[in-house]
């Protein structure tokens, strides 16, 4: 792969490489010409690359203050992101120490981000090599700042399709990289019509859905792939949804990401046929459906009980 090839990820799982693509229920994948299209497993193998060195800027970029910056990183999602990425730094999991920072509206709730994930690593203190920036998503200023200062943005600000661009744009006109865990298609790839371009000019990364709706799935696929003893033609991965005794809950970004999603269907399949996705050629034979949709849900459901988990299933991703 290229230093500035660029990179675009969908929701929706590709495969980079296979020389038989499996299907798997409840996803596609598609090619785009040019560019090269990556999620899951393998947007999470590019990420460290951009950070050790490719990406962000170019070749003879002058150096930023940090290398990552974690965008929104007081919010719910982004408080374990945090905690993953101070476990990595101080773990020796990285090449060399990490600049990193983190970025947000407020300095205080920022800094309890910070103590807590100290907490949990049994640290006094995570160090002046993590930084605090202060930046709304609805100043456009602050993201540009923001998006000056590192070479790779991780934006866990959702849902994306009311708060996503900005962070994209104001990373790639700015010459970093950008990724984020978002699970909606219409975001990913609206934004991959609007700047991918751009983005190929300024020698950036932009890689979405590094998250639970892409990571699990993608990398169980390479590795069913990977153990079989033949061709792997197709996969039904399936979620097992369980709760402790207080019950179980969405959050709220995760709640509109899925009504909004489901309630734009038509403009998706608009925006898709702008992209002109090529077909991706079949192999083997084509999975039945085996499920029906649940009337009181807004996701499919399976329509009988797992005999292994002696449990409701979802089909996954959706």
């Amino acid at each position: 792969m290229k230093a500035n090839e660029y990179l675009w990820s969908s929701a929706r799982p590709r495969r980079a490489g296979l020389a038989h693509r499996p299907r798997r229920r409840g996803a596609g994948w598609h090619g785009t010409g040019r560019c090269l299209a990556l999620t899951g497993s393998a947007a999470v193998r590019a990420a460290p690359l951009l950070v050790a060195g490719d990406g962000g800027g170019g070749a003879g970029a002058p150096e930023r203050p940090y290398e990552l910056v974690v965008f929104g990183a007081s919010g719910f999602t982004g408080q374990f992101v945090v905690e993953e990425v101070a476990r990595a730094a101080a773990g020796g999991e990285l090449r060399g120490a990490l600049r990193w920072a983190v970025a947000g509206r407020s300095r205080e709730k920022l800094q309890a981000v910070l103590e807590r994930a100290a907490e949990r690593l049994g640290k006094a203190a995570l160090g002046a090599e993590v930084g605090v920036l202060l930046c709304d998503v609805g100043d456009a200023a602050s993201l540009a700042a923001m998006a000056r200062q590192t070479r790779l943005g991780l934006n866990c600000v959702g849902p994306y399709r009311f708060f996503g661009e900005p962070v994209v744009e104001a990373c790639v006109e700015n010459g970093a990289s950008c990724i984020d865990i978002s699970g909606e298609p219409q975001f990913l790839e609206g934004m991959y019509l609007k700047y991918n371009e751009k983005a190929a000019e300024k020698g950036v990364y932009v890689i979405g859905s590094c998250g639970f709706d892409s990571v699990p799935a993608d990398m169980g696929v390479l590795y069913t792939r990977d153990k079989l003893k033949g061709t792997l033609t197709a996969v039904e991965s399936f979620l097992t949804v369980k709760s402790g005794p207080e019950g179980s809950c969405v959050r709220d970004g995760t709640w509109k990401s899925a009504v909004y999603g489901l309630a734009d269907q038509d403009n998706l399949r608009k925006l898709r046929k702008k992209i002109g996705y090529a077909p991706v050629p079949v192999v083997g034979a084509k999975l039945k459906r085996r499920y029906t949709k649940h009337k009181d849900l807004c996701f499919t459901v399976r329509n009988s009980r797992s005999t292994l988990f002696h449990s409701w299933d979802l089909i996954f991703p959706l």
